[in-house]
């Protein structure tokens, strides 16, 4: 079953915020490793439940499931909801590995 992929406002304002970070740090790689995080988002549309509930998931009847990008150090953690009903994934927040545990809000897509 294909899913579409919908990403909040506020997952969008993380994907710009790390590739502007990503882009600081590496320029010349900045724009293939963002190329490549979207693939993996986009990827979602097929069988999302490969990847696990997330541990800071705390609604067993909505769990917050999780995509991880990139290798350690540098992994990268998307975020994101299934919704089966209308075959949605709503990818809700992305962030650095390396940061704290995102807040209830931030995984609302608040």
């Amino acid at each position: 079953m294909a899913y579409r992929v919908d990403i909040a406002r506020s997952a969008e304002a993380d994907l710009e915020d790390l590739y502007l970070w990503v882009v600081e740090r590496a320029p010349q790689q900045g724009a293939t490793w963002f190329n490549g995080l979207e693939r993996a988002v986009l990827s979602l549309d097929q069988h999302p439940e490969r990847c696990p509930v997330a541990a800071e998931s705390s609604d067993p009847d909505h769990p917050v499931r999780v995509l991880s990008y990139g290798r350690k150090p540098h992994v990268y953690r998307v975020f994101f909801t299934v919704d089966h009903n209308a075959s949605i994934v709503r990818v809700v927040h992305v962030r650095r590995g390396a940061r704290r545990r995102p807040t209830a809000a931030e995984l609302k897509g608040e």
